[in-house]
């Protein structure tokens, strides 16, 4: 998937799972931002290609880096509040009238590492299901690398089909029309995500 689309995912399931009632939009930023963080492994992409087709979908693509990294950003939140901050300094620039939204609630350790673990993890099979495509050959996903190089893939959908991010920037746009049915409306466009997918791989002749 695109970082988008990850990132629709990240929100979507935050939504879905009604992290946002309990514990505001801080949790829902942080599952976005967690939705990506996997994708660290493709930077070498801008300075040493070779290092890039080696490492991509394998180095941050693990759990034992969504483990550690799980850990590093919940700490980061939790003692920081980089999320916040960041709102409020980007705040400074919006125009006189507008406000960014100040939570107070203090959310868990506990919370924030399990959300940043859960949305990495969701990652993988987002990347095992959409992959190749365009001339491009598919990368396998190692989660459980470096201990082993088992790889899996099973592209339902090209690399760069536009059908997820249409879908999920409708559920975004219904959250936005009908924010009291919030959680019903991401569970339903995640829903309809993987029919879309399922049956995408049944005409392409991957199931």
């Amino acid at each position: 998937m695109t970082s988008p689309e990850h990132t629709l995912v990240g929100i979507h399931a935050a939504f879905a799972c009604g992290l946002h009632r309990s514990y505001g939009w801080p949790i829902v930023v942080l599952a976005a931002i967690s939705s990506n963080i996997p994708d660290w492994d493709g930077l070498p992409m801008f300075f040493d290609m070779a290092r890039f087709e080696v490492g991509h979908r394998v180095w941050g693509h693990n759990f034992l880096c969504i483990g550690i990294s799980s850990v590093f950003f919940g700490l980061l939140q939790f003692r920081y509040r980089f999320i916040e901050n960041s709102s409020r300094r980007i705040g400074k620039f919006l125009p006189q009238g507008a406000s960014v939204h100040r939570e107070t609630v203090v959310i868990p350790l506990y919370v924030l590492t399990a959300v940043c673990f859960v949305a990495q993890a969701i990652h993988l099979p987002c990347d095992i299901v959409v992959s190749g495509g365009n001339g491009l050959s598919d990368w396998l996903i190692k989660p459980f690398w470096p201990f082993s190089d088992q790889g899996f893939v099973l592209a339902l959908i090209p690399w760069g089909d536009i059908g997820p991010t249409i879908i999920m920037m409708c559920g975004i746009l219904l959250v936005a029309r009908n924010p009291k049915r919030l959680t019903r409306i991401s569970v339903i466009t995640l829903a309809v995500l993987i029919i879309y997918l399922l049956v995408r791989g049944w005409t392409r002749g991957v199931l």
